[in-house]
């Protein structure tokens, strides 16, 4: 009886002392197969994570690629630069000779204009035209201021004939300054439309005329009309106004 109860006391406690390392074992393995899993796992993730690296090398291999490309384009838009530059430098010296041909030009026409006789000038109307105007009037009014017939017929000239000896006036004046070739008149004229050359010529005409004959006394003398004298002074200033004209012409 002892004897089969030590025997059951023995046999509990070998079964109690196999029964929590069995579980042990159990655990243990349990935890080297979740290991081996775990390291599955992380022999996956260092694979994924070589093969990023790989993709990153390429891409840094790339990148140094398009580095390399880049300072190229830039060496390449440095010698544009610099081709760019000699040919405006080319430019300015291209223009700098121009410049020194358009003066030497302009110098050789300077030149050329003061050899050019002064009758092909355009005639600019002065002082020194007004004093030929004068002489010629006087030169071929004086010979009629004296001449008795030339009284006679201008007392008996009529209102018509006296507005035709104008108009006569008029267009010789036209005709002899701007349509002979005698010389080349410049443009000038009063309120843009009156030419002054030919105010000119009328004004010394009959100022011309009618001193003459007050001079020699045939005005105040022998014409005493105020009307009589008026139709004088237009007679003779036709005349006078020729002579005028003639000698404005002449250089």
């Amino acid at each position: 009886m002892v004897r089969r109860m030590f025997t059951r006391k023995k046999t509990a406690k070998k079964t109690i002392l196999k029964t929590p390392h069995k579980e042990t074992l159990e655990t243990i393995e349990e935890s080297v197969l979740d290991s081996g899993k775990d390291v599955d796992l992380i022999r996956k993730e260092i694979i994924d994570a070589g093969k990023d690296v790989d993709v990153i090398r390429e891409s840094v291999i790339d990148s140094g690629k398009d580095v390399d490309e880049i300072k190229e384009s830039v060496l390449d838009s440095g010698k544009d630069v610099d081709e760019i530059k000699e040919d405006v430098d080319e430019i300015k010296d291209d223009v700098d000779e121009i410049k020194e041909d358009v003066d030497e030009i302009i110098a050789k026409q300077k030149s050329l204009l003061k050899r050019i006789p002064s009758k092909l000038k355009p005639d600019k109307f002065a002082f020194d035209d007004i004093a030929q105007q004068i002489v010629g009037a006087i030169i071929l009014s004086t010979p009629l201021a004296v001449t008795e017939e030339v009284w006679g017929l201008a007392g008996a000239l009529d209102i018509t004939r006296l507005i035709l000896i104008v108009l006569v006036t008029l267009v010789f004046d036209i005709l002899l300054i701007y349509y002979t070739k005698y010389q080349k008149v410049e443009k000038q004229n009063i309120l843009n439309f009156i030419p002054l050359r030919l105010v000119s010529l009328l004004i010394v005409s009959y100022l011309a005329a009618g001193l003459i004959l007050y001079l020699f006394g045939v005005i105040g003398g022998q014409v005493d009309s105020a009307l009589w004298a008026g139709k004088l002074i237009l007679f003779v200033g036709l005349f006078a106004n020729i002579g005028a004209g003639a000698a404005d012409i002449l250089k």
